[in-house]
């Protein structure tokens, strides 16, 4: 399938997060439909006032509930351009600081020597605001694998109907599509549907707009920064999906662009290795020499120029 990565630096489709009137109105009748059955398994060939009858006539759906969604929350804990932030050490890719306030915790934390997608486990990104309230989260298991949870507003103190631009939020979830053909939607409302991954081939004017993240990963190295970035791919807000001559374009919206430290250069990195005699000096690579009582093999490994036997054991000696 083709993937739709962004090409940073561009001018991307800059989402309009204002409200229409018709949304509460489509959410209410969304609901009422999906309130049915709480979980509907549909396939080919099957008839549906919704157009749920398969992948194709649920992307096609201006009023499916991913599309709802997106307009319900828009950017939150996230940005139409990139979010960006950095870690505040490469041992430990847990926490990112982000540069506009807030924080990303990842659980459990990436292993460099085991990043994704090498890494099967799920990894669970949580989106902190500046104000270290929960906007969201994200927990990722593949590309068409993941489930988003937005945090919605609190209601009024005195009882009143919500404001029209407060978030009602809720979970979407896509699941499989990693081990399996088959992909199931879950809906905030609760309601899911199953469809065959296959039916895609039959309706490829919109696969962009298949629910979907990308998470990039890039370790650096010495004297090189590294990045974690994801991102969330949603059908545009506004216009039809059904002009063959101008297929939709997915809204890709960057939930945090974090950096990695560099890794130090040898001799600078803190720990034994390479031809070092011990932690950052001697050998035939560090021009740091070894100070007493540290271990060496000859004398040139050793500020004092002696290197001696102490207990038996080749240590940097006083002259």
């Amino acid at each position: 399938m083709n993937r739709h990565r962004p090409t940073f630096g561009r001018n991307y489709l800059r989402p309009t997060f204002g409200r229409t009137e018709r949304r509460w109105l489509r959410r209410g009748a969304g609901f009422g439909v999906l309130a049915i059955s709480a979980s509907i398994v549909l396939g080919a060939g099957c008839e549906s006032p919704t157009q749920y009858d398969d992948l194709c006539g649920w992307l096609h759906d201006p009023e499916n509930c991913y599309r709802e969604f997106f307009i319900d929350i828009g950017a939150r804990c996230g940005d139409s351009q990139l979010k960006s932030g950095q870690f505040l050490t490469r041992d430990n890719l847990s926490l990112c600081i982000l540069d506009q306030g807030g924080q990303i915790l990842i659980d459990p934390p990436i292993d460099l020597n085991s990043p994704p997608p090498f890494n099967p486990d799920p990894l669970t990104f949580t989106f902190i605001n500046p104000d270290a309230t929960k906007c969201g989260s994200l927990e990722f298991n593949a590309e068409y694998d993941f489930s988003l949870t937005i945090t919605p507003d609190p209601p009024p103190d005195d009882g009143s109907p919500p404001p029209e631009s407060d978030v009602a939020g809720g979970v979407f979830s896509m699941t499989g599509g990693k081990d399996t053909d088959s992909l199931a939607t879950t809906c905030p409302s609760g309601a899911s549907y199953n469809f065959d991954r296959l039916q895609i081939t039959r309706c490829d004017d919109v696969e962009a707009i298949l629910p979907h993240v990308q998470l990039d990963f890039n370790a650096g190295g010495i004297e090189q920064t590294g990045v974690v970035r994801l991102f969330v791919y949603y059908p545009p807000q506004d216009g039809s999906v059904d002009d063959p001559a101008h297929p939709p374009t997915p809204v890709p919206i960057n939930y945090f662009d974090c950096v990695i430290p560099a890794a130090p250069p040898p001799c600078q990195n803190g720990v034994k290795d390479g031809s070092e005699t011990d932690v950052d000096c001697g050998g035939s690579f560090c021009t740091t020499k070894c100070e007493d009582g540290q271990s060496c093999i000859q004398d040139n490994d050793c500020a004092s120029n002696v290197c001696g036997l102490t207990m038996g054991i080749k240590q940097c000696k006083g002259p």
